[in-house]
Order: C-alpha cells, then structure tokens, then sequence
C-alpha cells in the first residue's frame, strides 16, 4: 500500500517531455483565439477583395471578421451606387428612395473619414434633394485625394429635369487637379471659371449628357494637354470644336450637335463618330489606323469623297448608314485616291434596296482604272444586289492591287427594323437573290489568290 502510493508519487513528480509542453501550448493558444479564418490575411490582400466587390457588400463584410470591422473603411475605391445601396430598400418612392441614398451615402464617408481612395463614384438618378449633399460628397472625394471621379446623375426620364447639377469647379485647388487622372461626368453643367487652370495629369475625360457651351468645352480640353482618352455623347455646344491635345489617342463623338470637329492629334489612333454627317478634320492625326462611322442617313457619295479627306491616314474605315446610291459614281473614282493608306474597308448599308434583275438589263458600268496598292480586306454587309451596290464593289475589287478578301453579307445588321414587313421566307428569298447577282457579277472581278465569300 505504501509502495504504491510512493510509485505514484515518483509519477507524479516526473518532469514533462518538451514535446509535451508544445501540444498543451498549442491547445492552449487555440482556445484563446477566436475562430477567425480571414485573420492571417495580409492588409494589402483584404485590400484587394474589397475593391472587387459593390459598396454594400463591402460594408457587410465588418460581420464576418474582426479584423475587416475597419479594414472596409479603408478600400481604394468607393462607388456609391444607388443600385446597390438601396437594394433592400422597399419603398417605391422616389423621394423616399434619394432620401435612403443620401443616408446611405452620407453614413458611409463618415466611417471612412478621410481615408486615401483611388476611385469615387456617384452613381444615382439626379434629384433636386441631392444638391446640398454632392458638393459635400466631391468635397470628401478632393480631401481624399482620388484619382479617379465618377458623377453620373442621369435621370430616368431625361425631359423631367431641366436643370443640371453645376460641376464644382471651385472645390479643386491645383494639387487635387493634378492629381486626377480620369473624370465621367453624366447630367452635369460645366462652367469653366476664367482662372481655370486645368487637370494638367488626366488621361481620361468621359462626359455625357452635359450642358457645355463651345467655349467651355474648349477651355477645359485646352487645359488637358496630356489627355489620351476622350468621349463626348449627348451633348449640344451647338457651335466648332477645334482644339489641340498632342497626346490624344482615342476620340468617340456620339449623338451630339456639334457643327464642326476639327482636333490636332498626331497621335490619334481610333476614331468613332455616331450621328449626323459634319465637317471633320482629322487630317493631322498621322497614326490614325482605326475609324468607325455610323450615319442615320447620308448619300455614299458624301461618304467616300469628304470622309477620305477628312482623315486621309485612315487604315481601318468601318462604315454604317442609311445610303442611297445616286447613278453619278464618278465621285467613286476619288476614294481611293482620296484614302491612299487604307488597308480595311467595311461598309455597312442599312437601307434596303431592290436587287438588279434580269428583266432590266440595266449594264454594270466601270470606271477608269485607279490603283489603289494597300487595301487588303473589304466587307460589305446589307448588299442586296443593287447596280449601284454592284458597281461600287466592283470598283473597289477592280482597283485594289492587294486585295485578299472580299466579303459580301446580304443580311443588314438591323434586320428586324429595316425589314419589318417581309416574312422570314420572304427575306430568305430576298437575299437568295442578293447573293446570286454578287456571285454572278463579282466572281470574275476578284484577283486570283484573293478570298471571294458570299455569306
């Protein structure tokens, strides 16, 4: 009995292995911390999925971990989307909405505080109950130092509000100019002070649906000298455009009344234009390789002889509009000579025609050869086989030295609107024989080695 009570008493006082004691530890620390998956994460990596995902969310995120309670209030990019910030919201109100919206938002930049952001975005239907809070909203997005601004206010119905919010423009003093690299604005005014000094570093202007005068849109352009990227849509100056931005790559022109487009670019490399026929003078803009043009309406004449000479260094012309072909094609003889370096044609009809038939024996007419030594591909979608649709694609086919492909597609890209009242048989039979007069009067004319599809 004794024995044993000291062999348990040996026991008891042997040292405990290291082993040992690193298990206990590790028990140990396991139950003092909480259970907590996202809390070995790097900042830079919590960081990261944030800015992948809409405010709302991000705001969500605080409940799944301890250390994302205020790692949200420090995401690069801050997007107030009404879409998503009154998603849960179950009023049909409009009042009632902007009213969620404004405390959303105004609840969200108080958490943040003055945090460093990359990107702020306001994204919501404009209404007058918004005005006292957006210049606040800009003003935290100047402190916060972004470098990326975003105000698009577009209402649902744009004839209900006739008066846009003015831009502030006296809330960016030089440092937070200069640290802007790209600005949308949609639904906005912009009024140029005459101090304006300009965004000296954006790279990216986007403006939509703002009321501009001439004079200010060329103020502000003027004072962009580094600009790359820019795209006016909706919006009415009603007078010339003509400004100078040396480092301009990208220009899209669309739906906007403007009389006439003249910009020195030399390095302007794509070029797309959607609205009425204006005067257009690109004609500095050396590099200028891609060009897109879509008319509602305009004479192909008009087309192939001002276009050509309004951007001459075009390579790639990707032309769309309702054409009508008028029987004088001695103004085809000037196109190409008119766009010497152009490699790709495509040109798109969007108005239906009648195809020549057999009946009329109407001739093809060809013109005096006029070599053409760089174009290489020519599509041409909406042929329905007319004489005039058939000379201009022999013309090209004739003269073009380098061709390798000609591609003829009788169906319009717009079908359902440009031939509303034919049956699907009768548009069947109708490009049936559209590709019947292309094959039997554009086979012969395509050079041998060259690719001749009829789609």
């Amino acid at each position: 009995m004794c024995r044993s009570n000291k062999r348990a008493k040996l026991s008891h006082d042997r040292p405990v292995s290291a082993k040992k004691q690193q298990q206990d530890r590790s028990v140990s620390t396991k139950k003092q911390q909480p259970n907590d998956p996202f809390q070995s994460l790097p900042q830079d990596v919590l960081c990261l999925i944030l800015s992948k995902l809409p405010l709302n969310e991000i705001v969500r995120t605080s409940t799944l971990s301890t250390k994302w309670r205020h790692t949200w209030t420090s995401c690069p990019n801050l997007i107030l989307d009404g879409a998503t910030m009154c998603a849960n919201s179950t009023t049909s109100s409009k009042e009632q909405r902007t009213r969620v919206f404004i405390a959303s938002a105004n609840a969200v930049l108080k958490q943040c505080g003055a945090t460093a952001v990359e990107e702020f975005q306001i994204k919501f239907p404009f209404d007058n109950l918004l005005v006292d809070h957006l210049n606040n909203w800009v003003k935290f997005a100047v402190l916060s130092r972004a470098k990326n601004l975003a105000i698009e206010l577009e209402p649902e119905d744009l004839r209900c509000c006739k008066h846009r919010h003015v831009f502030p423009f006296e809330l960016f003093d030089k440092q937070s100019m200069s640290r802007l690299e790209a600005i949308r604005l949609s639904f906005v005014s912009l009024k140029a002070q005459p101090n304006f000094s300009g965004f000296p570093n954006l790279k990216a202007l986007d403006i939509s649906s703002v009321d501009v005068s001439s004079n200010d849109l060329q103020l502000v352009l003027s004072s962009c000298s580094n600009l790359e990227r820019l795209s006016i849509v909706m919006c009415h100056p009603h007078d010339d455009i003509r400004v100078s931005l040396p480092r301009l790559q990208h220009l899209h022109v669309a739906h906007s009344c403007i009389n006439k487009i003249h910009f020195i670019s030399k390095n302007l490399r794509t070029f797309v234009y959607d609205g009425f026929m204006v005067p257009l003078d690109l004609s500095e803009s050396l590099q200028l390789g891609h060009v897109e043009m879509n008319f509602p309406s305009l004479t192909l004449e008009h087309a192939i002889t001002e276009l050509p000479r309004a951007m001459p260094h075009a390579q790639n012309l990707n032309l769309s509009a309702c054409m009508t072909l008028k029987d004088n094609l001695l103004s085809l003889a000037s196109f190409l000579k008119a766009a010497p370096l152009l490699e790709e044609l495509d040109i798109h009809f969007q108005r239906r025609s009648f195809p020549l038939n057999d009946f009329e024996k109407l001739p093809i007419r060809s013109l005096p050869p006029c070599r053409h030594g760089h174009l290489k591909r020519v599509l041409i979608t909406g042929f329905h086989g007319a004489r005039g649709e058939i000379e201009l694609a022999a013309h090209v086919a004739d003269n073009s030295t380098r061709l390798q492909a000609l591609v003829i597609d009788p169906v319009m890209r717009d079908v359902d609107r440009n031939m509303p009242a034919l049956t699907p048989e009768g548009r069947a039979m109708y490009w049936d024989l559209a590709r019947k007069n292309a094959k039997k009067y554009l086979a012969r004319r395509v050079a041998q080695g060259a690719r001749f599809d009829v789609l």
